[in-house]
């Protein structure tokens, strides 16, 4: 082969697609003597190309099963994340079944998103009901806006509590406290996650706890109207008023026993028809009504409904009131009662212990009060009694003592006479025995005059007048100067008060009591001081010696009527100075007392209001 015949052609395929033109070529470089060949460039393009694509392919197919096993892990991973998490919703939904209290999630508007079992077990809706209806439609009417209100308050600060009336779907009403808090759902959104909690048995203890303070109040507000008030009809009347308004009955009544007719008169009471109180009566036969069983059985008596009650019949009063429940509870003692404190109610009811004891202590404060009505009538009976007694004994001992005067002064008279005439004839002991008859002459006047002024003390007193103390001593000192001269005595005094008081009588008082502390000095010099104290509405004035002192057995009886301590011929006096200050003293609605010890003096002191 001398050479190479090449054809070329710009066509793809035109040559090698054609086998006809392909055997022409061929032969034709046979003859001259050359090499003939077919090359495809396309061909060898096209297998690069396929050869490229096949790599690409085989890259992505690489890359597409790495994405497939990636997304087979993530799709496993989710798969135990979903797993996970519908083991979490489920363990939630469980717990907020196992819950109790009702569980809820509402948006803004009210509509309820979540809810636990609870909600339907109290409310008695279906789940497809509660899908259907909005948080308010769960409360009564008139609680709606106050719902609503509460669901804005809760999106607006975050938090909220109420309580309210939860209405299931019988109807029935049931207290329950709510409290909710905002959160975000997972869509991003506001909502409010709450529960509320059935708080029936707390709002009952709260209103029986209410009730028990209230029935207190009134126990209380009553004592002290019982202890302020004579008028037994008003304790009685506001007694059952306050009874029937405490335990919401349309009755009450105070029946007043009368043995001797053995009827129960209606003394007071509230609710009843006119002309019942003060009128009607009751039998006290145990058998014809709740109020003479209760008298019979002496215990508080309870009935629930009165057409059933087999222990007595139904009184007409309680009949004719369509009266069906009650409380009978004894006013006194049982052996001597005084009545019944009834209350009653035209409903069948059950009450309460504390009810009934409630209704007692009303019953025992009506008893006290009458009880003390009755000593105080007593008490003023008495008082007037010893009143017109003690009128008449004064009234006595001052005839008496009048009367005796004129008697006196005749044999003091005849004494004087015999001692003018016959003086000069009378021996040592003549003498001596006529002494003697006159100064018992005259101490028997002293005392006579000592007995007078103490028994007008009363009917002969000044009205009570603001009193200087400091010049009533300055008078005492002046009446008593030759007294005081004789003895040598020293009589000092603090600043003295102003009180109230009869000048005259006063006087008397202090200088019955300075004389006496003159008198009993002893063989000392005497020292008197008066000294003065406040003690509230009232002074405490003291007059103090330092004499012989008097023994502790002896204070209580030197405040007696001719009570002395000493011989006359050692110490002069009537023994009635000191009862007079006492009775004067008390006549100021004052105390006086002393104290003292032998030998070391004594203070006696008094009280005297302040002016």
């Amino acid at each position: 082969m001398i050479g190479l015949l090449v054809l070329y052609s710009l066509q793809p395929g035109e040559i090698v697609d054609d086998p006809a033109t392909i055997s022409i070529l061929t032969g034709l470089a046979s003859v001259a003597g050359l090499g003939a060949g077919i090359y495809n460039g396309r061909a060898e393009t096209r297998t690069r190309e396929l050869e490229h694509r096949n790599r690409e392919l085989e890259r992505a197919q690489t890359e597409l099963r790495e994405t497939v096993d990636r997304l087979e892990e993530l799709n496993t991973r989710l798969e135990r994340s979903n797993e996970r998490l519908d083991r979490s919703r489920r363990y939630t939904d469980h717990v907020l079944d196992a819950i109790h209290d009702v569980f809820y999630v509402i948006d803004e508007t009210g509509a309820l998103q979540r809810w636990n079992e609870s909600v339907g077990d109290v409310t008695g809706y279906s789940d497809a009901e509660i899908a259907s209806m909005n948080a308010i439609d769960f409360f009564a009417a008139e609680d709606h806006e106050r719902i609503a209100n509460a669901i804005a308050e809760g999106f607006a600060a975050g938090t909220v509590q109420v309580k309210a009336a939860l209405v299931p779907k019988n109807g029935e009403r049931i207290p329950y406290e709510f409290s909710a808090s905002t959160l975000e759902n997972p869509r991003g959104e506001p909502v409010l996650a709450g529960v509320g909690r059935d708080i029936s048995a707390r709002t009952m203890r709260e209103r029986e706890l209410e009730q028990r303070t209230r029935q207190q109040r009134v126990v209380a507000t009553l004592g002290q109207l019982a202890l302020e008030t004579d008028d037994l009809d008003e304790l009685m009347a506001e007694a059952s008023r306050q009874v029937a308004d405490v335990l919401e009955c349309e009755y009450c009544k105070v029946l007043d026993l009368d043995d001797e007719n053995g009827e129960l008169l209606v003394r007071q009471g509230v609710g009843w028809r006119d002309g019942i109180v003060g009128e009607a009566t009751v039998s006290a036969d145990e058998s014809d009504s709740q109020a003479a069983y209760t008298l019979a059985t002496d215990h508080p008596v309870v009935v629930e409904d009165l057409e059933s009650e087999s222990r007595f019949s139904g009184p007409d009063l309680l009949i004719d009131h369509g009266v069906h429940s009650g409380i009978s509870t004894i006013i006194g003692p049982a052996d001597e009662p005084w009545g019944i404190l009834g209350t009653h109610d035209t409903a069948s009811r059950t009450f309460a212990d504390e009810d009934v004891n409630f209704v007692q202590s009303i019953a025992n404060i009506l008893a006290e009060a009458i009880e003390r009505k009755r000593y105080q009538d007593e008490l003023e009976r008495l008082v007037s009694d010893l009143t017109e007694s003690n009128e008449r004994l004064e009234q006595f001992a001052y005839a008496a003592s009048h009367d005796l005067q004129e008697p006196l002064r005749m044999v003091s008279s005849y004494l004087r006479l015999i001692e003018r005439r016959y003086g000069d004839e009378l021996d040592e002991d003549g003498e001596e025995f006529l002494a003697f008859a006159v100064d018992g002459a005259d101490r028997m006047r002293s005392m006579i005059d000592g007995l007078l002024e103490y028994s007008r003390v009363e009917t002969q007193g000044g009205s009570l007048e603001p009193v200087d103390t400091e010049q009533l001593l300055d008078d005492v000192r002046e009446d008593l100067r030759l007294k005081i001269e004789d003895h040598d005595a020293e009589i000092t005094t603090e600043s003295l008060p102003r009180v109230e008081g009869d000048p005259r009588q006063l006087h008397q008082v202090f200088q019955n009591l300075v004389s006496n502390a003159i008198e009993y000095s002893g063989d000392e010099t005497p020292r008197v001081h008066v000294s003065a104290e406040r003690n509230g509405a009232e002074w405490i004035l003291s007059v103090s010696d330092e004499g012989v002192g008097i023994d502790e057995d002896d204070q209580d009886r030197i405040f007696e009527v001719f009570e002395r301590l000493h011989a006359a011929e050692d110490h002069t006096g009537t023994g009635i100075g000191l009862a007079l200050c006492e009775r004067i003293v008390e006549r100021h609605d004052g105390e006086i007392w002393v104290e003292s010890e032998p030998g070391e003096g004594t203070t006696v002191s008094l009280t005297l209001p302040a002016a």
